[in-house]
């Protein structure tokens, strides 16, 4: 759960340090009791005509309402009084709710504020509120800013327990700071919610507040839900008084121009080459009915503004890039299937599918003496269109359709002719979910997709799932059953997937999970969907102790226990581990965690790419973090870890991260990551899958030890001019190489054959080189200027014994490809 706040005001009463009102109310608050209760209420007064937005909450409509003062402080110590005063109003007209808050505070000096672009945490003193708009009790809109009047906006699911930070709504905030404390004041047209039209006009939401003081780690909420309850929303108040407001048909068009230019440096296999793109297209917008969004996009431009993290990848499984385009990320939430109490949804929908590279970008090769003239390395999107809401009676729906274009890239040999070549069909992908939810929390869904390109066939997907509470809401069953045909050439594959999982979901201190999941062999939904893990099956236990109340030097502290096994389906271990870990959170504000795991001997199969099978050793693990207390400028977490199995293999690894804010308007990230391997017995990965030799008459996996040595350079940062203007920057420098010794054929599960000849080398020595420089500019709500920066370097020498001073010199001499990107969109509501 995510939290923010924020905003500049003057007061309809003077503030004092500690006055007699501040006293009063804390008096008040002493002799009602702090036990939240379920009951509380917030009245909304109507009135004819807005406050002035200047965050001052000293406009005469403010007086007209009632105030709530009865805050409860959940951290630092959960239940206890808050150590400073908050007030907060709410008023309402046809248009928008208007929210009024007064942050008192008896040391206005120590007050913390940091200007940061929006939707960026920010270690500030804040203020959030959050509004249960369907007041179904299990999702909610979120609206938050900072001291400095920084907004943050984004959907509480699952009853609180997901929080997705992506949505961006149009409304406005503005802040003031006084002698004694800030304000603030919200305005949320009610086209940023989604609420029914009531048979008696009258309207009912669940709302709750919090505040951050940042220099006291302090948060303090009107309703305190327990932090041993991870099911907030049906805890909060209740906001009455609204009656006679129509939920609003929204219909708004953002159209958009875009241009960008690509150069390309000269390398060994292509000469250097420009290339300059511009597109316009549309976004729509519309309220289909008074719940349900419909969102349609023509000749979208889908370009990313921020690059991808490079990652080392030396196993046969896929790396997932997390998804950054607006129109993907809205509405998301929809789109989960399978999400149970830990929180591990089966990716049925992968959004990064679509207008993905091209299938066969990477086998365009140039002519003898010839050139590649194009290749495109993203699928163009033509067109996409999703609706999304949820019914009054907790009916929820999410629909999705996409079309790709063919692809082509051109090659041109050594007379000057040219050729087309066709890496990407044509293509359609379509997505259905649908989920309801019934009184007590528990819930019923289902989901399908469907990938349809030109010439091949089709691609399903699609399953059940729920979650079913009991025991008066104090466990929970959850679970999916999913299925999936995919095509190997003209060979059909169906294949089947599921789980089920029962958890205590509240208690005081101790917690369990019971879980079992299985993945059949032709279980492939990798066409629309994401699965980068072995097919089989297994399960853990899990036994959770959390202490939520101070005890010592700690204010909260915990430990788990987890044994796991999972086995193929020839019954073979394939995982074996135990694992017991343990964090506290100290009384100065810095947090440990430590974790040890013991792994016995399991083995490998065809699932990891190997021929037969392989068993792996015993070994034995651990890792531990520290990280620093983060209300200060300079905060350091430092994670440390290492293995060793029962052979002779030995790694080690560590992580030092840093955030810095020598002022409030810039914040800088530097991380730097070691990791050493030595003498590991691995089988040889390249190009994504295990290399082969055949010795013998037979064919076997090639086994090797290997030393690895990683080193991870990484810089973001921000700086912030306004609250609607921003720079930000990411570097990156990943150096890895990898040696290969005694080179060997697997030929049973613990033996090998090394009279195998020669083998081609495999060593490498790789280094990556990220940068992506962003300018922001929201110059009217809704309506954003991008301009962009990016270079990529990539190079691989095949010789590890180079230092990483010198591969980091010969780094700024590889071919680099740098791309310039502007785009301009305007918000047109209607």
């Amino acid at each position: 759960m995510m939290e923010y706040l924020g905003r500049n005001g003057a007061w309809p009463f003077p503030m004092r340090s500690r006055s007699l009102r501040t006293i009063l109310c804390l008096a008040l608050l002493s002799a009602t009791g702090v036990a939240d209760s379920p009951l509380k209420v917030i009245r909304a007064k109507r009135v004819t005509s807005p406050p002035v937005l200047d965050g001052a909450v000293n406009d005469a409509q403010w007086k007209e309402a009632a105030a709530v003062l009865d805050f409860t402080q959940a951290e630092p110590v959960q239940g206890a009084h808050p150590t400073e005063m908050t007030s907060v109003r709410i008023l309402y007209d046809d248009r928008a709710l208007y929210v009024g808050v007064i942050c008192y505070d008896s040391r206005p000096e120590g007050i913390v504020r940091q200007l940061s672009r929006r939707d960026r945490s920010t270690e500030a003193d804040r203020f959030t509120v959050l509004i249960d708009s369907y007041f179904d009790r299990k999702s909610a809109f979120v609206f938050g800013a900072n001291v400095s009047g920084v907004q943050t906006d984004g959907i509480l699911s699952q009853e609180g327990k997901v929080y997705d930070i992506t949505w961006d709504a149009v409304w406005d905030v503005q802040t003031r700071t006084y002698g004694d404390g800030w304000s603030a004041e919200f305005a949320i047209p009610y086209n940023a919610l989604r609420f029914a039209q009531q048979p008696d006009s009258t309207h009912r939401w669940g709302i709750n507040f919090r505040r951050y003081i940042s220099r006291k780690r302090e948060t303090s909420e009107w309703v305190m839900v327990p932090r041993s309850d991870p099911y907030e929303i049906s805890k909060w108040g209740t906001l009455t008084g609204i009656a006679s407001i129509d939920p609003p048909l929204n219909l708004a068009l953002t159209p958009y121009a875009a241009g960008s230019t690509t150069f390309q440096s000269a390398s060994a296999e292509q000469p250097s080459s420009q290339n300059s793109d511009f597109r316009a297209g549309v976004d729509l917008k519309y309220g289909v009915a008074r719940n349900f969004t419909l969102d349609a996009t023509f000749n979208p431009d889908f370009g990313q503004v921020e690059v991808d993290q490079a990652i080392l990848n030396l196993t046969v499984f896929e790396t997932r890039y997390p998804e950054k385009r607006p129109f993907f990320l809205e509405g998301s939430q929809f789109f989960t299937f399978g999400s149970s109490y830990d929180n591990t949804p089966l990716s049925l929908f992968f959004s990064r599918r679509i207008g993905k590279a091209p299938s066969g970008y990477y086998a365009v090769g140039a002519p003898p003496g010839g050139t590649v003239v194009e290749n495109p390395q993203q699928t163009t999107i033509l067109g996409a269109a999703k609706l999304s809401g949820r019914s009054a009676s907790g009916f929820s729906i999410g629909g999705l359709s996409a079309v790709t274009a063919q692809e082509e890239a051109t090659v041109e040999d050594s007379l000057g002719a040219r050729a087309s070549v066709m890496t990407e069909p044509r293509a359609s992908y379509s997505v259905l979910r649908l989920r309801q939810e019934f009184a007590g929390g528990s819930w019923l869904g289902a989901m399908g997709t469907l990938a349809a390109r030109d010439g091949l066939l089709p691609a399903f997907s699609g399953g059940v799932d729920w979650n079913w509470r009991m025991l008066e809401n104090t466990h929970s069953f959850d679970g999916y059953i999913a299925g999936a045909q995919s095509w190997e050439g003209a060979e059909r594959q169906i294949g089947t997937a599921g789980r089920f999982l029962f958890s205590r979901i509240t208690a005081e201190n101790w917690f369990y999970v019971g879980s079992y999941d299985f993945y059949t062999r032709a279980f492939a939904i990798n066409d629309l969907g994401f699965f980068s893990r072995p097919h089989d099956q297994g399960g853990y236990l899990q036994l959770l102790y959390r202490q939520f109340d101070r005890a010592g030097w700690f204010y909260r502290h915990g430990f788990s226990l987890v044994p796991e096994a999972r086995w193929n389906w020839d019954g073979l271990s394939t995982l074996a581990q135990v694992e017991a870990s343990a964090y506290g959170d100290f009384t100065n504000f810095w947090r440990a965690t430590v974790s040890a795991t013991v792994k016995f001997p399991a083995y490998d199969d065809a699932e990891k790419g190997i021929i037969g099978t392989y068993r792996r050793p015993a070994a034995q693990a651990i890792a531990m973090t520290v990280t620093s207390d983060e209300r200060r400028p300079l905060v350091a977490s430092l994670t440390l870890g290492g293995e060793l199995d029962a052979l002779a293999k030995s790694s080690f690894y560590g992580l030092l991260s840093l955030i810095w804010r020598p002022v409030s308007s810039l914040e800088i990230t530097p991380s730097i990551l070691g990791y050493v391997v030595r003498n590991e017995e691995t089988a040889v990965v390249s190009g994504g899958q295990v290399a082969t030799v055949s010795t013998g008459g037979g064919t076997y996996s090639l086994f090797a030890d290997r030393d690895l040595d990683e080193v991870d350079l990484e810089l973001r940062g921000t700086f912030t001019f306004t609250r609607t203007l921003s720079l930000q920057f990411f570097l990156q420098t990943l150096i890895a190489r990898g040696g290969y010794t005694a080179y060997r054929a697997l030929v049973s599960s613990t033996e090998f054959d090394d009279a195998i000849g020669s083998v081609p080398d495999y060593d490498f020595n790789q280094a990556v080189f990220n940068a992506n420089v962003l300018l922001r500019w929201e110059y009217l709500p809704g309506s954003t200027l991008y301009l962009v920066w990016t270079q990529s370097r990539y190079g691989d020498s095949g010789v590890p014994a180079t230092s990483y001073r010198d591969r980091f010199r010969e780094l700024f001499t590889l071919p680099h490809e740098d791309v310039v990107y502007v785009k301009a969109s305007y918000w047109l509501p209607l």
